[in-house]
């Protein structure tokens, strides 16, 4: 099987329109409905989980497959809101594969929506690292979390950085309203 890395919306941990980074099984497997389970939004988050358990179950996945599957599982439970279970799925992921950089923003967005801000930064610094596809989407988490943490220089900049990367993107462009930029003089 191949795999490739999309997107998927979340938008049950952040006020503007969260994003998660989804990975793709092409082919015909439970991993397959797995993966259009958690491309296709919250309305398939229940049955999405059993057809990932089913895939992982079935033993006939590889081990890059069982990562990605194991995200996407994340993805869907993090939907229904079964965060602790989400993170237990990345853990695996990148148990799998630890270099898997969808999983470490996945899990860094998980851990943003526990309030566990400082360990959701890393994550998602780590994903960056790793060259996450969609990076504009790790900043603009990271932002969310340097923001609650009242680290408006460094949330400020994310945002910037996620619309500089993806001009027009609606989120960073509604969280930047919120910040007035004061120029002050340095004293020497």
């Amino acid at each position: 099987m191949r795999f490739l890395i999309s997107l998927a919306v979340l938008s049950i941990i952040a006020p503007a329109s969260a994003s998660a980074q989804m990975t793709i099984i092409l082919g015909t497997s439970e991993a397959r409905a797995c993966y259009e389970a958690a491309r296709d939004g919250a309305r398939h988050a229940a049955s999405g989980v059993t057809q990932c358990e089913n895939a992982l179950a079935g033993g006939m996945v590889s081990r890059r497959d069982r990562a990605a599957t194991e995200v996407n599982m994340g993805i869907l439970l993090m939907r229904a809101g079964r965060t602790d279970e989400a993170l237990a799925a990345y853990d695996r992921a990148l148990g799998i594969q630890p270099q898997l950089a969808e999983a470490w923003l996945n899990r860094g967005i998980a851990r943003f929506s526990l309030q566990e801000y400082a360990l959701a930064e890393a994550d998602i610094t780590r994903s960056l690292a790793l060259n996450v596809r969609e990076a504009h989407k790790a900043h603009y988490h990271r932002a969310l979390s340097y923001d609650a943490r009242e680290r408006y220089t460094e949330a400020y900049a994310d945002f910037q950085s996620a619309l500089e990367l993806s001009p027009g993107w609606e989120p960073p462009l509604r969280e930047l309203e919120r910040y007035q930029v004061v120029r002050t003089p340095v004293n020497g």
